[in-house]
């Protein structure tokens, strides 16, 4: 696919960089900053997924046919999502990824398969026209900030994508 740039500096472009860490203004949020400090065009917001409360998936399956019914701030970043017309993913690399940015893409991804194939129970429901996966067809980067020192050699070549 590919994305025409152009278009994207045109207008007043909003981005949203979502910050995968567990620690409020840490590494990942401080990349994140300074990436776009040089770029004035640009209108974004950063959300910390450490200030959110995004509760697990409880696989109800109820998003299939609207929003997610787990009552946390999930919702809210997908909407931001949704109007944003690209992303950043800034996160820590670990031994895994942070514990908040894996819950936040499993409900993603949870989302986007019940609206598309309806779980694997349910085949009368029809697909929801009006769904649009927030990413699609948007610029989207990846910062993945690692730690330094003896591991440096095996973290890099386990955050290879």
């Amino acid at each position: 696919m590919k994305i025409n740039l152009r278009n994207f500096r045109k207008s007043k472009a909003k981005l949203l960089e979502i910050i995968g860490s567990q620690r409020n203004y840490g590494k990942s949020c401080l990349l994140a900053k300074e990436v776009l400090k040089p770029v004035k065009e640009i209108d974004h917001e950063i959300i910390e997924l450490a200030e959110k409360k995004i509760e697990l998936c409880n696989l109800c399956a109820k998003c299939e046919t609207g929003d997610c019914v787990i009552d946390d701030d999930f919702n809210q970043i997908l909407e931001k999502a949704q109007e944003a017309d690209g992303t950043i993913f800034s996160f820590p690399k670990y031994f895994s990824l942070s514990s908040k940015f894996l819950c936040f893409l499993e409900r993603l991804v949870m989302i986007h398969h019940c609206k598309e194939y309806h779980d694997f129970r349910k085949t009368e429901v029809k697909p929801d026209q009006n769904f649009l996966p927030p990413f699609k067809g948007k610029p989207c980067c990846l910062f993945i900030v690692s730690g330094f020192g003896k591991g440096r050699r095996r973290t890099s070549e386990n955050s290879r994508l």
